[in-house]
């Protein structure tokens, strides 16, 4: 059985209603469980079972809505992040490369320095060349609290430019 069309016609009367939005007429078959849940909330909010039906209908469709855009943070996220990563790792790499040239330019100068000395042999420069990397390999790996400090200045230089 279908329901009947509701009477939309009302007499004219002098007070203008209130601006409602028009509503529109929507006819659901529904399991009779989930008809009698309707109820339920109707009853426990003082509701027609046609308002308790709508918010249920509306709170839904919001719910649907806001699953479909979820699904699309993701990418926006991702872009956003590969951005300022890509960011900070080209301010990083120029750093570093221009910690490199003059690490080299300087160690190319000792090394050239030490060499011309008339007391410096080969044999002893070259020990002094091994000496030195392997006390460069021990302080790398040990983190002083004089390195510790210099790093925690590098990150917040790095992120004060972000």
């Amino acid at each position: 059985m279908r329901a009947e069309r509701l009477n939309t016609k009302t007499p004219r009367s002098q007070n203008t209603p209130i601006a409602r939005k028009r509503k529109e007429k929507l006819t659901l078959w529904v399991d009779p469980i989930d008809k009698a849940e309707v109820q339920r909330r109707a009853n426990r909010e003082g509701l027609s079972d046609s308002e308790a039906g709508a918010a249920l209908l509306k709170k839904g469709i919001q719910v649907d809505l806001d699953i479909s855009y979820g699904a699309l943070l993701t990418p926006v996220f991702e872009n956003t992040l590969k951005r300022y990563m890509s960011a900070r790792d080209n301010r990083m790499a120029s750093l570093l490369v221009r910690a490199c040239i003059a690490i080299e330019q300087t160690r190319s100068i000792s090394v050239n320095t030490l060499g011309r000395q008339p007391k410096v042999k080969p044999g002893v420069l070259n020990e002094i060349l091994d000496r030195s990397l392997e006390d460069a390999k021990k302080k790398i790996t040990n983190r002083s609290p004089e390195l510790k400090e210099l790093i925690k200045e590098l990150n917040s230089w790095i992120v004060d430019e972000e």
